[in-house]
C-alpha cells in the first residue's frame, strides 16, 4: 500500500473511532460534570405509597429504566403518609410521592421548607363502602375510616358537602393511617366505609365492597411529586431523566388502556387476585406528568390553613420546582 494510501486509511480509522465513541463520549462529558456539581448523579432515594400515584416510579425501578438512562435511583416502598413523612424529616428520603394536603402538613415545619413540588401524578380517590349501603347518603351516622393529615379527609369533606351531610355532625370518622388496613376493617365490619386509592379500591371490592364515589382517571387531582430543592439544584439532568422514565411508565400503562401492564409493580402493593381482576379490566386514561395548577394548589393549602395543618402565606409561586420536561 502507498503512503497516499496508508495516511488515507489512517484518518478513515480514526473517523470512525471517534464517530463510535460520541454517545459514550457523552456519558463521559455527564461524568464530568457531576464532579462540578451543575447537573449531578447522585442517588434519589424516592419514597412512595401503594398507591396508583407510585406506580410509574415503581415501574421505573422494576424495569431498570432510571438506571439505564442514567439516573441513580432507589424506590423505598411505605404503607402510609405518616411513615413516609417521618422518613421524610429523618432525610431517609429526598424524593416523594405524595398529596398536596400531606406536602402542606409537610413544609409547615421550618426544616422541611426546602421541599418542592415538580408536579402532579395520575391517581384517584374514592369512597368504599360496605354493600348494603347503596349511596353517600346512607352513610349518614355511620364511621368512615380516612388519614385525618391527609387529601382522604379533603375528598371526604367535598363529597359529604355535596350530599348536604355535614363532617362535623353527620358521619363518625376513624382514624387508620394504612390503606391496607382500611381495607382490612372495611372487610371486618369495624367500619361502614372508606377513603381509598387504587389497588385498595379494587381489593376493598374484591372483598364485596361498593364503590360508592370514585374521581375520574382521566384527570390529575392530589397525587403529586416532590423533592429536596438542594438535590435538584445539584442534580438538575437526573431531575429530568426520573421524570421521563415517569412518563413512559405512564404512557406504557396508558397504551395498554388498563393497569396490566403494571403486573410489576402492582405485586408490591400487597392485592389481592379478585382485587386484581377488577383492577386489570378497569380502562385508565393517565395524564402525563405536568405542572401542579394553582387552582387546585390554593384549594389544598387554603383547606389545610382551615384545618390547622399550614400557616403562613398560601404561595405556589414558592413550593413549585421547575424541572425539564414538566409542563
Amino acid at each position: 500500500m502507498s503512503r497516499k494510501l496508508k495516511r488515507v486509511a489512517i484518518i478513515v480509522a480514526a473517523f470512525l473511532l471517534i464517530v463510535g465513541s460520541l454517545p459514550f463520549m457523552g456519558l463521559t462529558a455527564k461524568a464530568d460534570t457531576t464532579a462540578t456539581g451543575k447537573y449531578g448523579n447522585d442517588k434519589m432515594v424516592l419514597g412512595v405509597l401503594k398507591n396508583t400515584a407510585s406506580i410509574p416510579a415503581i415501574m421505573g425501578d422494576a424495569s431498570g429504566d432510571f438506571n439505564k438512562n442514567n439516573a441513580s435511583v432507589e424506590v423505598k416502598i411505605y404503607n402510609s403518609n405518616n411513615e413516609l413523612n417521618t422518613a421524610i424529616k429523618n432525610g431517609e428520603v429526598n424524593g416523594a410521592v405524595t398529596d398536596l394536603v400531606s406536602y402542606a402538613s409537610l413544609v409547615n415545619t421550618k426544616a422541611n421548607k426546602n421541599w418542592k413540588m415538580v408536579g402532579s401524578l395520575p391517581g384517584y380517590s374514592g369512597l368504599v363502602a360496605n354493600k348494603k349501603y347503596k349511596s353517600v347518603k346512607s352513610l349518614k351516622g355511620k364511621t368512615v375510616a380516612i388519614d385525618k393529615k391527609d387529601a382522604s379527609k379533603q375528598y371526604l369533606v367535598n363529597i359529604l358537602k355535596k350530599n348536604k351531610i355535614k363532617y362535623s355532625t353527620g358521619i363518625k370518622v376513624k382514624q387508620i393511617d394504612s390503606e391496607n388496613d382500611r381495607v382490612a376493617a372495611l372487610k371486618n365490619n369495624e367500619v361502614d366505609a372508606a377513603v381509598l386509592n387504587d389497588p385498595a379500591i379494587s381489593n376493598a371490592k374484591g372483598n364485596g365492597a361498593k364503590i360508592l364515589n370514585r374521581q375520574k382517571t382521566s384527570v390529575a387531582h392530589s397525587n403529586i411529586f416532590i423533592v429536596n430543592n438542594s438535590f435538584a439544584k445539584k442534580n438538575a439532568s437526573s431531575m429530568g431523566i426520573i421524570v421521563y422514565v415517569m412518563n413512559k411508565g405512564i404512557k406504557t400503562l396508558n397504551y395498554s388502556t388498563t393497569y396490566g401492564a403494571a403486573g410489576n409493580a402492582l405485586r408490591k402493593m400487597d392485592y389481592n387476585d379478585k382485587g386484581a381482576k377488577y383492577l386489570t379490566d378497569m380502562e385508565i386514561d393517565f395524564p402525563k406528568i405536568h405542572k401542579v395548577k394553582k387552582s387546585e394548589f390554593n384549594s389544598a393549602f387554603k383547606y389545610a390553613k382551615s384545618h390547622k395543618l399550614y400557616k403562613g402565606k398560601v404561595n405556589y409561586k414558592v413550593h413549585t420546582l421547575k424541572v425539564k420536561g414538566v409542563k
